[in-house]
């Protein structure tokens, strides 16, 4: 299913403009820098089936470790699509790794480039990418996300409905993303897969939001996958006070177990904390807000989270910074996300 291509050459940094990411939703350490190929802005496009070369730089291991293992996850709506890196690329020891050699000794510095024909058989649809390294006793020694649509050359050839091919059948789905719409390989997909790939076809009619961009919070704490406020797909986001915000935070990864889930909001202005609390009927995020699981949860199981609230602030036409997060009942950040918001009357 995975073509793999061969390193052939490192391409010196000059050649890649810098591309935005963010820290993975689990938290860790993240690059100084990472550059992709012909992408200075998320989501990146990513065709699929095409050499994707990306470098990390400036990454410094936290612990020392005999081997780094490479990984990447992609996910669509929160739901891991199940695609795993080729076995021969996961030793980055061997594949990836340059400005040092393994074992790495405990604050050591190193470059690290990926190149990859990352292959998906859902196109037209915006993925999130994470791709990490991990050390020999599970410590995350650095780990980024980014946004990425995936496209391929052929779809715009292909007729609706069913045809077929010299070695392969494609169905492409009768729901339109823009300009793009959803291939589905079969002739390359485990059967199973294939179900999750038709399952994330049916759900993505059903996302009726654009996508919002979002700051992780000041203090490094687990992101969404994704998350979609009502109206707004840049900041600062417009929200008249007194109004309903609807926002919606997609793949939320619990650190930990928890019997319970605290939502709070915090706005700030120049910095200062104005005193907005969240009611106290909305902050048993367990009770009203989390969909996709229930409470108690299992570390590691992924949940969405919706706040659906009229924020009511005494000043307007000034813009404030949104911190909306979860906290487990230990106190540990479950996720915690910033925006900027334009309050107006």
């Amino acid at each position: 299913m995975y073509k793999v291509l061969l390193i052939v050459a490192i391409l010196p940094a000059i050649a890649f403009g810098q591309t935005p990411f963010r820290p993975c939703r689990g938290g860790g350490p993240t690059p100084d820098s990472v550059s992709i190929e012909g992408c200075t802005e998320l989501p990146c496009t990513i065709v699929s089936g095409s050499p994707l070369i990306a470098r990390a730089t400036g990454i410094r291991t936290p612990v020392a470790t005999a081997t780094v293992e490479a990984h990447i996850t992609a996910r669509v709506l929160g739901l891991d699509v199940g695609f795993r890196i080729p076995e021969d690329l996961a030793d980055a020891c061997a594949v990836g790794i340059t400005g040092a050699t393994c074992p790495l000794a405990a604050g050591q510095q190193f470059d690290y480039t990926l190149n990859y024909a990352m292959t998906l058989p859902l196109t037209g649809i915006t993925a999130q990418v994470e791709v990490g390294l991990t050390a020999a006793d599970g410590s995350t020694i650095t780990c980024i996300e980014i946004d990425a649509q995936i496209v391929s050359e052929e779809e715009q050839n292909y007729e609706p409905n069913m045809v077929t091919f010299p070695g392969a059948r494609y169905l492409r789905s009768a729901t339109d993303l823009g300009q793009s719409s959803q291939i589905l390989d079969v002739s390359l997909v485990p059967l199973a897969t294939m179900y999750k790939f038709l399952l994330i076809a049916a759900l993505l009619p059903a996302v009726v939001f654009g996508q919002t961009p979002f700051r992780p919070c000041s203090n490094g704490q687990p992101t969404p996958a994704s998350l979609n406020i009502e109206g707004c797909t840049a900041l600062p986001c417009t929200i008249t006070s007194g109004a309903p915000l609807v926002a919606r935070g997609i793949g939320i990864v619990s650190p930990v177990a928890t019997p319970t889930l605290t939502a709070d909001l915090t706005a700030r202005l120049l910095g200062l904390d104005v005193g907005f609390e969240i009611p106290e009927e909305l902050r048993d995020a367990c009770a009203v807000g989390i969909s996709g699981a229930s409470c108690p949860i299992a570390a590691g199981q992924t949940f969405d989270y919706e706040l659906n609230y009229a924020m009511e602030l005494p000043l307007v036409g000034i813009t404030v910074q949104v911190e909306v997060g979860l906290t487990a009942a230990d106190g540990t950040a479950v996720t915690c996300i910033e925006i900027d918001a334009t309050i107006v009357g």
